[in-house]
């Protein structure tokens, strides 16, 4: 496999250290994952020949390179056990993963100093070449081996059915970088026992793969970020009509500051459950402007054949919404709703999107501009009409006032 696998895949690794680095900065949950990440990429950069060449200009020899090397090899391992640590929810477990990262430093520092004088430290392609001890790299090697191995089960663990899709991939993408980094150290243990010209012309190309599995797994949160502010921009942008006209009329249900300050300071998730609450708090106040009248008109023009079963509900409610809006206009006064309004609940704050979008896209379509077109010179209190069932609650002897769910903080 070419060399340039090894080059690409520390590449993307860099590539996701820094798009991820001001979220990993800022959250603290996230610091872990990111640090890793970050070291990771570091570590695996040490190897690379033009960074090896510009440490050439700063470090006295080649072997302060070597050493600073495996210096950032271990502080990576660290930083995996930070974050599989902090995963578990085990915080307190920092200190120690650090202190044991020092102490496996401070004993291939006494190693190497004891060794018999040496330009290298790396695997000699022959034994008898003067170098560090294999104690020496069955320690490092280790360190990384039971870093490695624990992230790559864990995150494969956490990783099974049930767990939110992208998530999953992320989690299993990121644990199998990590255990085909334990392939990697395995290799280097048997080119150590054997010195095999076969087997280090793997060591590149595997790096490579390790770091492209590694890098994709922790971009695809990012990527799901990204398909979630597009949603909700989008979401936003088609609750804007149907808020404008329900805010418009009900002015007292706006939360806050004004549409261009919202967008200043306001992170777009929090405008669009805002908006969200106010066009619910809005619909709470003009159910009392729908008259059994209009709601039995509402009623015959979402049960026909043009508007789907499915979309129904939605249909009913912009009409009422409609003709409480005109109700309202007209200086029709609010009288007490015996009818059921409160559409279906939500489970949850992108159910309640869902719903509204339906009736946001119900608020501009054919069917309301004709039931728009009906209500003129329809009596508002047409108090007579029956209730059709629908509408009415499971006892008529003493109806309830209802009010719609507000939906879930998030």
């Amino acid at each position: 496999m070419a060399p340039w696998v090894e080059t690409a895949g520390i590449s993307a690794l860099w590539g996701v250290a820094v798009a991820r680095a001001p979220q990993g900065i800022r959250d603290r949950e996230q610091q872990p994952l990111w640090f890793a990440t970050l070291m990771i990429a570091l570590a695996m950069s040490t190897h690379l020949e033009p960074v090896t060449a510009a440490l050439a200009h700063v470090a006295p020899n080649a072997h302060w390179i070597d050493m600073i090397t495996h210096i950032f090899g271990i502080i990576d391992a660290a930083a995996v056990f930070w974050f599989i640590c902090g995963a578990a929810g085990r915080h307190r477990h920092t200190i120690l993963v650090f202190s044991a990262a020092i102490t496996v430093i401070t004993m291939l520092v006494i190693l190497d100093t004891g060794a018999p004088p040496h330009a290298r430290n790396i695997i000699t392609p022959s034994s008898t070449t003067p170098s560090v001890p294999d104690t020496y790299w069955w320690l490092f090697f280790s360190f990384h081996l039971v870093a490695d191995s624990i992230c790559g089960f864990v995150c494969w663990s956490y990783g099974r059915p049930g767990t939110p899709r992208l998530l999953c991939y992320g989690l299993r993408l990121f644990g199998t970088g990590m255990l085909l980094a334990d392939l990697l150290w395995v290799l280097k243990l048997a080119y150590l026992q054997t010195r095999s010209a076969a087997i280090a012309p793997l060591f590149s190309p595997l790096t490579g793969i390790e770091a492209l599995f590694i890098a994709v797994g922790v971009a695809l949160p990012i990527l799901t970020q990204a398909s979630d502010s597009r949603r909700d921009r989008r979401s936003y942008r088609a609750l804007a009509h149907l808020w404008m006209d329900l805010t418009t009329a009900t002015p007292d249900v706006v939360l806050g500051p004004t549409r261009h300050l919202q967008r200043m300071v306001i992170p777009l998730r929090l405008r669009l459950y805002r908006r969200v609450i106010e066009i619910r708090d809005a619909m709470i106040v003009l159910r009392n402007y729908a008259t059994p009248g209009a709601l039995h008109l509402a009623h015959q023009h979402t049960t026909t054949p043009s508007v789907p079963s499915h979309l129904r509900d939605a249909h009913l409610t912009a009409c009422w919404l409609t003709a409480a809006l005109q109700a309202k206009r007209n200086g029709t006064p609010p009288h007490p709703q015996t009818a059921d309004l409160t559409g279906p609940s939500a489970n949850d704050l992108t159910d309640e999107i869902n719903h509204l979008l339906q009736i946001a896209e119900a608020y501009k379509s054919p069917t309301v501009s004709s039931y728009k077109e009906s209500l003129i010179g329809t009596p508002q209190q047409a108090e007579n009409n029956h209730v059709p069932p629908l509408f009415a609650h499971p006892s008529n002897s003493s109806p309830k006032q209802t009010s719609d769910p507000t939906p879930p903080t998030h």
